[in-house]
């Protein structure tokens, strides 16, 4: 697999219709995040969108010619409206104003998107941007239910500040591109390829308490495993994400999260859940010790300096590859000397089927970054260093590695 290949959209087409709103400039930010993504764009854009962001703007950012014509000069061989609905796998149209959602509920094709909507025959997602008074207009609610109705899709709209400087907060700010992004992503996912498949990820620090105030963490973010339960979910598997509470920001949709603190309450969480898993990722940091004893009130300062003693967590790969049966089992090293021979020796001691290595001190690859650098260490063949990634395409290419491992359906 090349790194292009692992992206998200990689050879995905996306037809992004653009209409007449004032957020029709977060639709250039939406074009360049789907180029970056690996996809293909086709920009249209209504007579109205044009009076907001030009042509040449879009045209730029996804590399291919604006149609924003119905009947440009000179006139192509095929209809344009048609051309255009049969260039992509799916149909975005971001901003969709209160004007386009009327047009296409009652079936109007009287400019390029609207009839190139007529003419789609795959998946449809509607960005609303719109004042929050016409959001909530009942012309509006009977416009949106229809196309609900129909099968299209919708993301947003948001509540926040609004494009004009005297209008008032409220819903009816377009969703952002990255969220919308996201949404693509989910909508043009293969989920056939694990679909019937459960899959267990750990991720997070886990924190060990001092007393009622105080715990010993780590520096996880947990954006690691979060990026790995993201693209199981892609994939169509069911996906429990067992979460420790110092993990950084939401955890990905389509997931069941199952919250937990200490080392201990991770260990019984994945015990829970492992019998009936085919494949567990361990991505969490969790701790090597804990305080043996936990204060019951908190500790003061002036007493001085708590004496500790510590005892330790228990090794919750090696029960894994202890006691599985039938499931995959991967497991995270970091390690900051002695890298592969440590790796390697941790994958046997454990008993599992892949580790990946990872150096948090390189400044590339280090906690709570946007990429990582990770080495595969399987239980055949030679180790696989990839290449400098962001998260969510190193999840990819640990997927595609842990698959070889898992059971037959």
């Amino acid at each position: 697999m090349t790194e292009d290949e692992g992206l998200p959209l990689s050879g995905r087409k996306v037809l992004l219709a653009v209409t007449g709103g004032i957020a029709a400039y977060k639709s250039c930010y939406l074009t360049r995040e789907i180029v970056r993504a690996g996809g293909q764009v086709q920009v249209l854009m209504s007579a109205a969108a044009t009076q907001f962001v030009g042509p040449l703007t879009f045209a730029t950012l996804s590399g291919r010619p604006v149609l924003d014509r119905m009947f440009p000069d000179p006139p192509p061989a095929d209809p344009i409206h048609l051309v255009a609905g049969h260039f992509g796998d799916l149909l975005v149209i971001a901003p969709a104003t209160a004007d386009f959602l009327a047009k296409a509920a009652h079936g109007f094709a009287d400019d390029l998107p609207s009839s190139a909507l007529l003419a789609f025959t795959g998946p449809v997602l509607l960005a609303p941007a719109m004042n929050p008074a016409m959001w909530q207009s009942p012309a509006v609610i009977e416009n949106v239910a229809r196309l609900r109705d129909r099968g299209l899709h919708f993301i947003g709209p948001e509540r926040g500040d609004m494009g004009g400087v005297h209008e008032e907060p409220g819903v009816g700010r377009m969703s952002e591109p990255e969220a919308i992004l996201a949404r693509c992503e989910e909508l043009l996912a293969d989920r056939t390829r694990w679909a019937g498949r459960r899959v267990v990820v750990t991720t997070g620090p886990t924190r060990e308490s001092l007393d009622p105030v105080r715990f010993i963490s780590n520096r996880s973010s947990g954006r690691m495993g979060d990026a790995i339960a993201r693209e199981a979910v892609l994939r169509g598997a069911e996906v429990f994400l067992i979460r420790g509470r110092g993990a950084e920001g939401m955890a990905p949709p389509g997931v069941d999260v199952v919250p937990v603190e200490s080392a201990s309450e991770m260990a019984d969480a994945v015990k829970i859940i492992f019998e009936d898993a085919d494949l567990l990722i361990m991505a969490a940091a969790v701790a090597d010790w804990r305080p043996r004893k936990v204060a019951e009130t908190k500790l003061k300062k002036r007493d001085g300096a708590p004496a500790l003693e510590w005892e330790e967590t228990e090794d919750i790969l090696s029960w894994a590859g202890r006691n599985r049966s039938r499931q995959a089992v991967v497991g995270f090293a970091l390690e900051t000397t002695g890298h592969l021979a440590e790796a390697s020796a941790k994958l046997k001691a454990k008993g599992v089927d892949l580790i990946a290595l990872n150096d948090p001190t390189r400044g590339d690859s280090r906690f709570g970054g946007d990429t990582i650098r990770l080495t595969l260490v399987g239980r055949e063949g030679d180790p696989v260093e990839l290449p400098v990634l962001d998260k969510r395409a190193a999840a990819r290419r640990l997927l595609e590695a842990a698959g070889r491992y898992l059971p037959h359906l």
